[in-house]
């Protein structure tokens, strides 16, 4: 009695190998979008995987990007995921490409991936947005798992969100540029704003007011910046019948016949110049 026997073809080992692969892939890319697998990967940072973010330190609630660069060794029809994890500070993903059209990518929480059942070339860029919700530190880890192998990570700093200022002056005696006030050197400058309401009297950013020597006909520097020296005990005081902030600037006589900047950073951020020469 003969025995019938199947002989795989290599067309069939294909598309079984294919069917294999899909399965596995599919499978792997449900556990990971769930938050109930993390792909790990023999540590090989900097050669097969970076990760960088676009800003450090970041402001709660403003949303900023990781870049994971994937670089593999040869062009190749491989399996291919890349899982990229967060940690630390409460943020979450809210969106995710790649540069490879091979890729399906998604977001979820603090867990994003992007998985590759076809061709991939030597290299590949995904970006992924992030939206942080807390002050803290927030570690970003990407693995590669397939034809390539690597994992990096970096640490991003989320700072509390600072005070924002409505500022408006400066009011007289100081004109705003491109007016240059012209004044003797030695004497005490009033220098005035609003804030839009009392702000307290820690406004101004560290190492600020200050001023620079400037040439007097382009207004080029021709000096380090160097916090100001105020006249009398209160150099800044406010006045809430008028909505007033003054500061006393007190020049120096050997500014004669010298240009300066005057520079009022505040503690949002926000930079307010006057011109000044002295006589």
């Amino acid at each position: 009695m003969s025995r019938s026997r199947t002989i795989a073809t290599p067309a069939g080992r294909a598309r079984w190998s294919l069917r294999t692969r899909l399965t596995a892939l599919f499978a792997g890319a449900v556990l990971v979008s769930a938050g109930l697998f993390t792909l790990a990967a023999p540590a090989q940072a900097d050669s097969i995987v970076q990760i960088n973010d676009s800003a450090d330190p970041v402001t709660v609630n403003t949303s900023y990007t990781y870049v994971v660069n994937v670089n593999y060794t040869t062009d190749a029809d491989v399996d291919q995921t890349t899982s990229i994890t967060l940690s630390g500070a409460a943020a979450t993903f809210t969106a995710v490409t790649s540069s490879n059209p091979n890729d399906a990518c998604f977001a979820n929480g603090v867990h994003a991936h992007c998985d590759n059942a076809g061709y991939h070339g030597t290299s590949e860029t995904i970006t992924l947005t992030v939206l942080p919700t807390a002050a803290g530190t927030v570690t970003a880890s990407a693995a590669a798992v397939g034809d390539a192998y690597g994992s990096d990570s970096t640490t991003t700093t989320i700072t509390a969100a600072g005070p924002v200022y409505t500022f408006s002056g400066f009011f007289q005696p100081v004109d705003n540029p491109p007016t240059v006030n012209t004044m003797n050197a030695g004497r005490a400058v009033p220098v005035k704003f609003s804030l839009s309401g009392n702000q307290g009297l820690d406004i101004f950013a560290t190492g600020y007011p200050a001023s620079q020597h400037v040439t007097c006909n382009t207004g080029a520097p021709l000096a380090p910046i160097e916090q100001t020296s105020s006249a009398g005990q209160s150099s800044l005081t406010y006045d809430p019948v008028t909505d007033t902030y003054t500061y006393v600037w007190k020049t120096d006589r050997a500014w004669k016949d010298t240009c300066r900047t005057f520079d009022l950073k505040l503690a949002d951020g926000s930079d307010h110049t006057a011109n000044f020469k002295f006589s």
